[in-house]
């Protein structure tokens, strides 16, 4: 073969290999478009729109039952702590203005871990009930005294302090009332700062053996005065020994008061 012939075969074979056909195209080893492209084109054409969502989150729904503790509760507490643990995600609800409120529980004033039901309103319309579990906690203002207190000693306004205190129990035995208080006497040496407990009082020991007490004796309108001097010491409400002065008689009397006590007749 020529010089000739062998280039002619040669430029019609290249001519052929660089031709493309369709089949060729999808041969094994073709790069597909994109999964992303595809997916674009897909939700393009089907008119397919993937509906807005927005998080509620933890804080929303925490703040939501404390404000609704407070409100509960009242002054028996001064402050809530709430802490969410189911759901621990951020609950998912649809794009809009979202507002949340407690379910009431017919006399549920439970400490502790336990479950509330909140409804979800989206747009001022009902979405969906959702049930938390929390733990509670509530802060109270509890009263101990400023000072060391001798055992006996009464206890006035000026002997008071608040100490805030975190409590799991409602009916937790520390007093915040100061009426409950003031006018009792220590049952036995206090220390400064600790909380006063029921047991830390006791009423106060108003009249002493040998005070000069006023008798009164009353009967309806009735009312007749005497002086007499008491046999005994005792707290308010107890009974005591007196001694009329004038007569000389011994008479059990209650006492009402510092230095009055009462007899029937």
């Amino acid at each position: 073969m020529s010089r000739f012939h062998l280039v002619l075969v040669m430029f019609v074979l290249s001519e052929m290999l660089w031709i493309s056909t369709p089949a060729e195209s999808a041969r094994p080893g073709a790069v597909p478009a994109s999964p992303a492209m595809q997916s674009s084109h897909h939700h393009h054409n089907s008119g397919v729109t993937r509906p807005a969502e927005r998080e509620i989150s933890s804080e929303l729904v925490t703040k939501t039952i404390r404000t609704y503790l407070e409100a509960e509760w009242g002054r028996r507490v001064k402050d809530v702590e709430v802490t969410v643990v189911d759901p621990s995600d951020p609950i998912k609800a649809p794009a809009g203005v979202v507002e949340m409120r407690v379910i009431p529980a017919s006399n549920d004033e439970r400490l502790g871990r336990r479950t509330f039901q909140m409804a979800v309103n989206v747009n001022g319309k009902s979405w969906n009930t959702v049930e938390v579990l929390a733990d509670v906690a509530a802060m109270i203002d509890a009263l101990a005294p400023n000072r060391s207190l001798k055992s006996d000693e009464i206890i006035d306004g000026q002997d008071l302090k608040t100490v805030r205190m975190r409590t799991h129990q409602f009916s937790h035995p520390f007093i915040i009332d100061r009426e409950e208080v003031i006018g009792k006497s220590a049952a036995r040496p206090l220390p400064a700062d600790v909380p006063f407990r029921a047991g830390f009082l006791k009423a106060p020991v108003l009249i002493k053996k040998g005070d000069r007490v006023m008798i009164e004796a009353k009967r309806g309108g009735l009312s007749i005065q005497a002086y007499g001097v008491t046999k005994s010491s005792g707290r308010l409400g107890q009974t005591v020994m007196v001694s009329n002065l004038d007569s000389g008689r011994e008479l059990q009397a209650k006492i009402v008061g510092p230095g009055l006590v009462q007899v029937e007749f």
